[in-house]
């Protein structure tokens, strides 16, 4: 081979490699971590802490070192892969997520040296529902990093019954019940007592009469 058709069959490898890259990027997607939510359900403003966060490989190997980026919130349920390491992966679930630029920041991250640790987030302004947790690392593969998701309890964001205020009032009430039940058995007993208090004094009048009807003529 001359070496301009070494020079030509470089450029056309080299330019095959940066093709592939991102699909290749794409089909490894992604690590899957099920990560705790204290609490799990909040409000929009509200502080959740990330418990149990990690830094993987798109196999799922690590850790590498806690280095977080930013986080996003996506309406669909992408299940634990149960061969992160198979080529190709699912990708990204477009359009649950928009550009990893667009994801939201982390308030308070642990040292970026960490192989794991809790973060936090402040909830952001969406729809009442229950959302998955995803956010990327900073790993040295560009923009956007290691992209990672979470597989423990889904973010509920909206109104949430207040289960504990309800059960606090359960006993007040079935007590508020049983203080309004005492005064009917009360007049029941003294209704009774007089019922028969009346019997008993009419059986001994009549024993009277009798007594008196039958003495001397």
């Amino acid at each position: 081979m001359t070496a301009r058709s070494n020079l030509r069959a470089l450029v056309m490898g080299a330019a095959a490699v940066l093709l592939l890259a991102p699909a290749a990027s794409a089909d490894t997607c992604c690590a899957n971590i099920p990560v705790k939510l204290d609490p799990p359900a909040a409000m929009p403003g509200d502080t959740v802490r990330l418990i149990g966060m990690e830094c993987l490989n798109a196999d799922g190997s690590g850790p590498l070192p806690l280095d977080l980026g930013a986080f996003w919130l996506a309406t669909g349920a992408r299940p634990a892969d149960a061969d992160p390491g198979s080529v190709p992966g699912a990708g990204l679930p477009a359009p649950d997520l928009p550009p990893t630029e667009e994801w939201l920041p982390f308030d308070n991250v642990p040292d970026a040296t960490a192989s794991s640790g809790d973060a936090t987030i402040t909830v952001p302004a969406l729809p009442d529902g229950t959302y998955q947790l995803w956010w990327w690392c900073h790993d040295g593969s560009g923009p956007g990093g290691g992209i990672h998701y979470s597989t423990g309890p889904r973010l509920a964001i909206g109104a949430v019954p207040d289960t504990a205020t309800k059960a606090a009032s359960s006993p007040a009430s079935s007590g508020s019940s049983r203080s309004h039940d005492w005064p009917v058995g009360l007049v029941l007993a003294l209704g009774a007592a007089a019922f028969v208090g009346t019997v008993r004094s009419s059986r001994a009048r009549r024993s009277r009469d009798v007594e008196t009807s039958s003495g001397p003529m």
